[in-house]
């Protein structure tokens, strides 16, 4: 593992340990608006500082950071290591529709990477540990919870830290040939792509609503529920965030108002027997 740092100098190992000990608040911050953003900012903020001398640009860069932004913390310093490349290279020279090449990295890849992190770490490995550990402690062995906090925690913060090294390297490698080459803004372009299939998908699965409404016209049965999916499988859930977004983003309406509204009108809806 050596090797991978080798090339490294004293300053980029620092940029690297700062991303790697500063992620370890993004799960204390997390809002229902930006899940992870705020952290991903604050733990961006002393890079940014060192890259953009300006006030004007660095508040621009913190900001940019503090968008949306969720997935499984192992992978966080990878992401950042290349974000932090990326905006080195603006620093140095203004890329194009930065903050555009920004988010479209990272909404592209954050979900991907959330998948992976969740399902191994989280859904598999956690597992397996807990079941070699659970033997010993069921037996009062005190080798059984320090087993597991060896097996687990060993490999996570292994893949936490050298993959903060490899973004780092890949983002250094990379990211100014891609701009030349035109190959950044069609990464950033599958990626938004990606991204937008991953909310639609996430829509889908996590805002199921449906409609009870069911009649008759001219005596033939008549579901609404059913001819909307006719038209649209999971249309009525992407409406509706269809319709959230715009009234927070083109009204200016508060998030604590729109999640007030939403309980209020499900609670009713619900109550009535419309919608379950």
């Amino acid at each position: 593992m050596s090797n991978q740092t080798k090339n490294l100098t004293a300053e980029d190992k620092k940029n690297i340990h700062s991303i790697f000990w500063r992620g370890f608040t993004v799960m204390g911050e997390m809002t229902y608006v930006r899940m992870q953003g705020p952290g991903f900012g604050w733990t961006m903020m002393p890079l940014m500082r060192k890259l953009y001398k300006d006030d004007d640009q660095y508040y621009a860069a913190v900001k940019r950071h503090m968008q949306y932004f969720n997935t499984n913390p192992v992978f966080l310093p990878f992401l950042q290591g290349i974000v932090y490349q990326m905006e080195k290279e603006n620093a140095e020279k203004p890329v194009e529709n930065i903050e555009e090449s920004v988010q479209g990295l990272k909404v592209g890849l954050m979900g991907p990477l959330a998948g992976l992190g969740d399902s191994f770490f989280t859904g598999t490995w956690r597992v397996i540990t807990t079941g070699v550990a659970l033997g010993l402690a069921a037996k009062g062995n005190i080798l059984g919870p320090i087993l597991f906090l060896l097996l687990f925690h060993i490999p996570y913060y292994l893949v936490r830290y050298y993959g903060g090294v490899l973004g780092y390297k890949v983002g250094a490698n990379y990211i100014a040939e891609a701009q030349s080459s035109g190959l950044l803004k069609s990464i950033t372009k599958g990626c938004s792509m990606l991204g937008l299939i991953m909310i639609g998908a996430m829509s889908f699965l996590n805002v199921p609503l449906k409609f009870t409404v069911n009649t008759k016209f001219g005596g033939v049965p008549f579901k609404l529920q059913d001819t909307l999916d006719g038209i649209l499988k999971g249309i009525v859930p992407l409406a509706v965030i269809w319709f959230l977004i715009w009234l927070l983003r083109k009204k200016k309406v508060s998030t604590t108002a729109v999640l007030i509204s939403v309980i209020v009108v499900s609670a009713v809806l619900g109550g009535l027997g419309i919608i379950i």
